[in-house]
């Protein structure tokens, strides 16, 4: 009868303490400022602090990983990969921020893997992006949009997307530039 006893004790403490854990680890509210003000957190144990505007956050289809869109004080974009957990809270994986205009991303979530491309249009110049990898092709209507977040289901079979090619073109067809991106 003590071993059950015991067992049952095991068992609540570790339960305890994993959901400790998890609350601790998954603890940003569903809403702008919240994702804002962890992002400023964030970025100030990295090296340097950035004061991020978030602009847009967009779920990847149906899964628990989302992309929040955020331009830093010096009007340059980044971008997060956040994951909500059961609770309905996020934690951040990862970030990033830098100089390019678009950036090219594999973002892997509990459905597979998605590539992912974080950009602006500076005056609505580019029409559309290609994305050229390995193993196909994945067309990226940005005409409309100053600052985007567009994303694409990598398939299952697919290991690395990298290298990807990434061509812009404008409304006539026209190649305005190509980037290359290695992993």
């Amino acid at each position: 009868m003590k071993k059950v006893i015991y067992l049952i004790l095991f068992i609540i403490i570790i339960s305890i303490g994993y959901s400790w854990y998890y609350f601790n680890q998954y603890h940003i509210e569903d809403n702008r400022t919240a994702i804002q003000s962890n992002l400023k957190e964030w970025s100030s144990k990295g090296s340097g602090s950035i004061n991020p505007d978030v602009i847009e956050v967009v779920r990847l289809n149906d899964t628990s990983s989302y992309i929040v869109l955020f331009q830093t004080q010096s009007s340059n974009i980044g971008y997060a990969h956040i994951i909500k957990g059961w609770n309905g809270k996020f934690k951040i994986d990862h970030s990033g921020h830098g100089t390019n205009i678009v950036d090219y991303q594999k973002i892997q979530t509990d459905k597979g893997m998605y590539g992912v491309i974080i950009g602006k249009n500076p005056d609505l110049k580019i029409d559309h992006i290609i994305a050229d990898l390995d193993y196909g092709d994945f067309n990226f209507n940005v005409s409309a949009n100053e600052k985007f977040v567009k994303y694409e289901k990598i398939p299952n079979d697919i290991e690395e997307p990298f290298a990807a090619e990434l061509t812009f073109y404008d409304k006539e067809g026209s190649v305005i530039e190509v980037s290359e991106f290695q992993n």
